[in-house]
């Protein structure tokens, strides 16, 4: 961690958002941001998330405005959701297993599922990791909020702009 982000704000931008059950999911830049740093898989990134939102008695349990931790005891890795209203939900950071989150905690074992990584997503990961060494989880958080308007694309919007990304090229 640099010295100028325990002294400023970390940087948070809604990347994508999705439902899983009956709760809208914002993914924040600095979420992935984080995932990439500490090396978590993003397969193990959305276990923890599909489990919270489908355990019961869970994010219910969350006063609205407030946040808590989400631990895969198999792993150790843990999620930070903050509940933003009745059925909104925000992750907001990630921690990697040798991390000791704050209460209040839900610490489970989540059945890990056996998706891979694409060799694209890894190399993506790899070069995110790189980058937050060298400056920072808020500037790759930053850089992040750069693309999201691209991550909500349908098929027809993300086929236009991969012919405009390879005309580029």
């Amino acid at each position: 961690m640099r010295a100028n982000e325990f002294i400023s704000e970390a940087h948070h931008s809604i990347l994508n958002t999705v439902t899983r059950g009956p709760w809208s999911v914002q993914i924040d830049t600095h979420a992935v941001a984080s995932m990439a740093s500490r090396g978590v898989s993003p397969s193990d990134f959305s276990d923890i998330v599909n489990y919270a939102c489908k355990s019961p008695d869970t994010l219910n349990t969350i006063p609205i405005g407030k946040g808590a931790y989400f631990q895969n005891i198999n792993n150790m890795v843990s999620v930070y959701i903050l509940r933003l209203s009745e059925n909104e939900i925000r992750v907001e950071t990630v921690l990697g297993p040798d991390m000791k989150p704050k209460s209040p905690m839900f610490r489970r074992p989540i059945p890990s599922t056996t998706r891979k990584t694409s060799p694209i997503m890894q190399q993506n990961l790899d070069y995110m990791a790189r980058q937050a060494q060298q400056y920072g989880r808020d500037a790759v958080s930053q850089k992040l909020a750069t693309i999201a308007p691209y991550s909500n694309l349908n098929r027809a919007d993300r086929r236009a702009f991969n012919r405009v990304v390879k005309r580029k090229k």
